[in-house]
């Protein structure tokens, strides 16, 4: 290490924490508009959300709560038509459009709807650089080259949930953080 680029904080401009990467904020928001009883197609009346139509845009790991819903069948039933009708909303150009349709595509993925997955994916990247419908893009490549091939793919909907219920743990376990002052 070189002591001319390395710096040292002092104890006392340290403060450890303990929370996890997703806000109880955005959960809860999130959490609002998912277990609501309003239907996806009727979302935009729902009072959050625009709300979390305006994080899923702003922040990737609010997108990806979102996307963990996908963990289960019905989750992945519910979030698809969520998103479909938060991307109606956003009128599918905007960043937050796009995060919507990415995480529909991945909830696409968990039903195992792959030709709607890609097509979501695409449209989400013709608005915006987005690592989620990136990952659905490879996710389909690498199904339909194993179709081509008459092969095993290495993803099926099974590794599309246990992806979503990882990733869930991830955001929400609680950790320790260091902040400097």
């Amino acid at each position: 290490m070189n002591k001319n680029t390395a710096q040292v904080m002092p104890r006392s401009e340290q403060t450890v924490v303990l929370m996890a990467l997703l806000s109880v904020e955005d959960r809860a928001a999130t959490d609002r508009v998912v277990f609501s009883e309003t239907p996806g197609h009727l979302i935009d009346g729902h009072p959050w959300s625009a709300t979390v139509l305006r994080r899923i845009g702003e922040d990737a790991v609010v997108r990806d709560y979102l996307a963990t819903f996908a963990c289960t069948e019905e989750g992945a039933r519910r979030v698809l038509l969520l998103t479909l009708g938060l991307a109606r909303m956003a009128g599918h150009v905007s960043t937050s459009g796009a995060a919507a349709l990415s995480v529909a595509g991945w909830c696409a993925l968990s039903l195992g709807r792959w030709a709607v997955a890609d097509n979501l994916a695409l449209r989400s990247l013709d608005a915006a650089h987005n690592t989620l419908a990136e990952r659905v893009r490879e996710m389909v490549a690498g199904q339909w080259f194993a179709d081509v091939l008459n092969v095993e793919s290495d993803f099926d909907t099974a590794a599309v949930r246990r992806c979503s219920a990882r990733v869930l743990h991830e955001l929400t376990e609680t950790r320790a953080y260091v902040l400097l002052h």
